[in-house]
């Protein structure tokens, strides 16, 4: 009997926990969701067209729609926040708000590989411009190395080869333009790459 009834409370534990996500989805969650992506929408038009302030908008300038700033505070939770959150650090970061612009890509949650790199490698560039080399070295290397591919891996080992290259790290330098030199021969930067592994052989 007492079986019986620890087997009926958690029957019923199960369904109440399933209604009321069923419940959150339909009459919470999404409506959200739709209201936020509206938002975003907007806030991508005015980045298209240059905009930074106004995409951002943290100021809330006296436009009619959030902006990724808005979006990330006002709806948090949904998709079109989380994604707000990368496009404001891209907007931080033009703005020269190097800072800002780490902590939005560090609470961006990137499910896509490709966004991801992008997202590493955005944090290297911030960390690059407030002259932190170590920390944008470790970013580079791990944008290059989140998934192997023809775009995104050999630009980010090329911001490491060029990064360590201006600390006086030949060898570590040598090294990642090695590696776009072997695999990646179709590298947008390719005759660049030739010509500092030439100055870094008569170097080292």
């Amino acid at each position: 009997m007492k079986k019986k009834k620890v087997m009926i409370f958690f029957c019923s534990m199960i369904f109440i926990t399933g209604a009321t996500f069923f419940l959150y989805k339909k009459f919470y969650s999404y409506p959200l969701e739709k209201k936020a992506l509206k938002e975003l929408i907007y806030a991508q038009k005015y980045l298209s067209e240059g905009s930074i302030d106004k995409a951002l908008n943290q100021k809330k300038l006296k436009i009619p729609y959030l902006g990724f700033y808005g979006i990330v505070t006002k709806y948090p939770s949904t998709k079109a926040g989380n994604i707000s959150k990368f496009y404001a650090g891209i907007c931080y970061y033009k703005l020269g708000n190097y800072k800002e612009s780490i902590k939005m890509m560090n609470n961006f949650s990137a499910k896509d590989e490709f966004l991801s790199s992008i997202r590493y490698g955005m944090i290297g560039d911030s960390f690059t411009q407030i002259k932190n080399k170590n920390e944008a070295l470790k970013n580079y290397i791990k944008a290059a190395n989140i998934r192997e591919n023809e775009i995104t891996t050999p630009l980010y080992y090329y911001k490491a080869a060029l990064l360590t290259f201006s600390m006086n790290k030949y060898r570590d330098s040598k090294f990642f333009l090695e590696k776009i030199e072997k695999k990646y021969p179709l590298f947008l930067y390719k005759d660049n790459v030739d010509k500092y592994l030439m100055f870094i052989e008569n170097k080292l």
